[in-house]
């Protein structure tokens, strides 16, 4: 077969986080302006995920990891709810076969180009709406590797997902993956917003933003969103407004289920682990919620 090659649109948007904390939401919002697509499936997890696309560029792996990472976890997987997702749905496994084959020999000649190319083909091939509109991804690892991601597209911006530490650990806990204890919960919200924060130092200045989920769903709603279209080069949108007052809500967004899933001396007690976190950030500069 011959494959058909695509450019993406330019400016793509890399919304990411610590893992439940506001991803979604900040892609689905996005994803509702006139010139921006959502991509298909919404969490790209090949190029910013670890063994991922920009971890080859930046050299911390090699490209037949990235392929063999590929078909392994991110081409077809089987989310908690069990329904299938992943790039299998518009990439098919000759085209798969032949994009891999293409990036692997040409990778040492032109690492920039064949990444560039390889990425391209799939995501402009995968994007919601109109297929000219700047793309957002939602892979949670895009914070973790701002500056992998931005160095392999480098008029990208990466859009940082903030929430409380202590509502992403009871999140995790509820769900089938992710650390299963609270506690451990708090440890892993830690060390993805050390990361991050280390991954925003090494990124251009000025192409991370950093957006608190309370302020975005309830405490300056309007002034967050301003910030981030404004961040974004972004004209506001019907559409966006209309979501964003529909669906970015306090009640929306579970602040404080911290408190409500456990009982009193838990809660005390992830309170108390939680602002020895915060003090720890602090000490290395780090921002938080």
């Amino acid at each position: 077969m011959e494959l058909v090659w695509r450019d993406a649109p330019r400016q793509p948007i890399f919304v990411g986080g610590t893992g439940r904390s506001g991803t979604t939401i900040g892609g689905h919002l996005l994803g509702h302006h006139a010139h921006v697509g959502s991509t298909n499936p919404r969490e790209l997890r090949f190029i910013a995920a670890a063994g991922g696309l920009a971890d080859a560029y930046a050299g911390r792996c090699t490209p037949d990891q990235v392929i063999n990472n590929l078909r392994a976890h991110w081409y077809q997987r089987t989310k908690p709810s069990g329904a299938q997702s992943g790039l299998y749905r518009r990439i098919n496994i000759d085209e798969l076969n032949e994009l891999a084959a293409f990036y692997v020999s040409e990778f040492p000649r032109d690492p920039f180009g064949a990444s560039r190319r390889f990425a391209e083909t799939i995501i402009s091939s995968r994007t919601r709406r109109d297929p000219l509109s700047r793309w957002v991804d939602t892979t949670p690892a895009n914070a973790r590797a701002a500056d992998r991601v931005l160095e392999l597209f480098p008029d990208g911006k990466v859009v940082h997902m903030m929430r409380d530490g202590r509502d992403v650990a009871a999140s995790f806990v509820s769900k089938t993956f992710g650390p299963s204890q609270v506690m451990e919960g708090l440890d892993a919200w830690r060390d993805r917003m050390i990361e991050a924060h280390e991954a925003e130092l090494r990124a251009p200045v000025g192409r991370v933003l950093r957006v608190d989920l309370t302020d975005l769903a309830a405490r300056q709603r309007d002034t967050t969103l301003a910030r981030l279209l404004e961040f974004l080069e972004l004209e506001p949108d019907a559409r966006v407004q209309e979501w964003f007052d529909a669906k970015v809500l306090a009640a929306h967004v579970h602040e404080g289920r911290w408190r409500r899933d456990y009982d009193v001396d838990t809660a005390a007690m992830i309170d108390a682990k939680y602002a020895e976190i915060l003090t720890q950030l602090d000490t290395q500069g780090v921002a938080h919620p």
